[in-house]
């Protein structure tokens, strides 16, 4: 008997010793959005992990509790402490307002990874592209940006075309950060029911393939800037998604062809490009004339220093009228939110919706907007 307990005391220290690490690592979480990731980059990778981190600490609190130990003191308040941070990773709102969504318009925004012209899903070919625009005009929004889109010409693999007859409008705005010979252009695109009536570029000098673009909508009568964002991502390959999925699930087997180090060095590298595009982006955000809505695929978490810089000021539509984790990455890695559709106070949104189809490595996100007296 003095041998077992003896071995349920070590399993218990051992138990709290993880218990501490992990609390440890929630702590750290918390300044990512306070430090750069080019003066102090461990916080931004921990970050990227919060979620996790918070489930793995709720689990040692519920843990502790049924032990009758009061050690589930400790993750409680670590997780109190980081109340503020937890809120903006969990909508808690559903709210519709029948009268507004009358005279609102809806807002959509989708990372359609090229419409699949690299072939990631076998057999997709043109099915990916037919099958996204079908979605989105049983969806009809007013307003919608596109992060990596795919144009080739009539001949090879035409999109704007297909796309402006299935949603009956010549408002368009397309930009493009890369060429490939005469046939193959990728970038960004916004499409509107409304007038366009100014469009912009914003380049990012340390990146040849992330970009943004500003568009200038008349909606009843009022102007609306629209800012479609698409940020620095990391550029894991298939294997380095396998080493991750697996250091978050044991269970997972892969072959580990990259190492640890090679892929944190990827991670810091995305970071620091990440902090600079977003000085930049919220630079432009912050000089509109106009209401804003910023969208787009920032490859970053709500624990981001680039969210913290973008967001400044906005209003998150998913946590003013979503649920949830709001999962928007649908990739080998869970609980990752890292699609946002954002918005001054001048702008009030409902309805905001994950779409959960599988035609990329993103879902697509929605809301209705609509003007109110609220000042900016």
């Amino acid at each position: 008997m003095r041998r077992i307990r003896i071995f349920r005391t070590g399993i218990k220290m051992l138990l709290l010793i993880v218990n501490i690490c992990f609390l440890v690592m929630l702590l750290i979480s918390y300044c990512a959005p306070i430090y750069s990731p080019d003066v102090f980059f461990f916080p931004a990778i921990i970050g990227l992990f919060y979620p996790i981190l918070l489930i793995i600490n709720f689990a040692f609190v519920i843990f502790w509790l049924i032990q009758l130990k009061i050690y589930f003191l400790l993750s409680l308040l670590a997780i109190i402490a980081g109340w503020n941070i937890m809120k903006k990773n969990i909508g808690t709102n559903k709210n519709k307002y029948p009268e507004e969504l009358q005279s609102g318009f809806k807002y959509l925004s989708y990372n359609v990874r090229l419409f699949d012209q690299f072939k990631w899903v076998k057999g997709q070919d043109y099915f990916t592209r037919d099958a996204i625009f079908k979605f989105i005009a049983s969806e009809s929004p007013d307003v919608l940006s596109f992060q990596e889109f795919f144009h080739g010409d009539e001949s090879y693999f035409p999109t704007i075309g297909p796309f402006i007859k299935m949603q009956l409008t010549d408002y368009y705005h397309v930009d493009y950060s890369k060429v490939a010979g005469k046939q193959k252009h990728y970038g960004l695109a916004t499409f509107s029911r409304f007038p366009i009536v100014n469009k912009g570029s914003i380049r990012f000098a340390n990146s040849t393939s992330n970009s943004g673009i500003y568009t200038d909508i008349v909606i009843n009568s009022d102007t609306i800037r629209v800012f479609n964002f698409h940020l620095e991502s990391i550029r894991l390959s298939n294997a380095d998604y396998n080493y991750v999925a697996e250091f978050i699930d044991p269970s997972i087997q892969s072959q580990r062809n990259s190492s640890s180090d090679i892929i944190l060095g990827k991670f810091k590298k995305a970071f620091i490009k990440r902090a600079e595009q977003a000085r930049i982006a919220a630079e432009y955000i912050q000089k509109s004339p106009y209401p804003v809505i910023v969208s787009g695929d920032f490859n970053d978490t709500p624990i981001s220093y680039s969210y913290h810089l973008i967001s400044k000021g906005l209003d998150d539509a998913f946590l003013k009228a979503g649920r949830g984790l709001g999962t928007t990455y649908a990739g080998k890695i869970p609980f990752i939110r890292i699609d946002y559709i954002l918005n001054s106070k001048k702008l009030t949104s409902s309805n905001f919706t994950i779409h959960k189809v599988s035609y990329s490595d993103h879902y697509p996100i929605s809301c209705i907007f609509w003007l109110n007296n609220k000042s900016d």
